[in-house]
């Protein structure tokens, strides 16, 4: 994935960088940031951790690392103007329900009609942004997002992963159950994973319209559909 995070990103600025003017949005993610610390409750955009980089399962951070950087030469190098938005976690339409994601997978259970599923002890604290509020603030950092200026995207609302299969759950009608395991499993962003978003809204106003239960029952909808 580093691989093809690079040439891609290359390939895209190389574009943009013969069309005069141009805007260029990187949809980057807060892997960058690697593990949070269990002292710091949201991952601010100045915030200096980063990827183990003797992990193989680093590959997909140090590859948006890297295409950060890029953004950066190449608007020093060309003036390019490179937009940065950190992405976190979301649901909505078309998402994948059988990728690592808990909310997907939860989805899923409740489609096929089992319990829903809870890999680990249920306490891993995440965050969940709806894809109308990640499309908007989007186009937004694109037009109106200061140059190299990383934002976060995503919701500051945390939620544990038990809590996240309860409000699954109570989108559907049946109610489906929840199974716990306790097999110890910790997501891809640590135990936690939840970010700072007062930049994007002190800089550029932006906000969350749709909350999560909101977010979940929409999108259980729209798979129903």
């Amino acid at each position: 994935s580093l691989e093809y995070l690079f040439d891609g990103s290359k390939r895209v600025l190389d574009f943009s960088k013969r069309n005069k003017n141009a805007k260029f949005l990187l949809l980057s993610s807060g892997a960058v940031y690697g593990a949070q610390p269990a002292g710091l409750s949201r991952l601010l955009e100045d915030f200096t951790g980063a990827p183990d980089p003797l992990s193989a399962h680093s590959a997909y951070a140090e590859g948006k690392r890297l295409a950060e950087l890029l953004c950066a030469l190449y608007h020093k190098e060309y003036g390019l103007q490179t937009k940065i938005a950190r992405c976190f976690t979301f649901v909505g339409p078309y998402m994948n329900l059988n990728g690592h994601h808990a909310a997907g997978n939860f989805i899923r259970d409740g489609l096929t009609g089992g319990s829903i599923e809870v890999k680990g002890d249920g306490k891993t604290v995440r965050s969940y942004f709806y894809a109308a509020d990640l499309a908007s603030w989007l186009w937004t950092i694109l037009f109106k997002g200061k140059v190299c200026r990383p934002y976060n995207v995503g919701s500051d609302k945390e939620v544990t992963i038990r809590q996240l299969a309860e409000k699954v759950s109570d989108a559907f009608d049946s109610k489906p159950k929840i199974r716990i395991n306790h097999r110890g499993f910790v997501g891809m962003g640590g135990n936690r994973y939840v970010p700072s978003v007062a930049r994007a809204r002190k800089e550029l106003g932006l906000k969350q319209k749709f909350n999560i239960q909101e977010s979940i029952q929409k999108t259980v909808d729209w798979y129903k559909r």
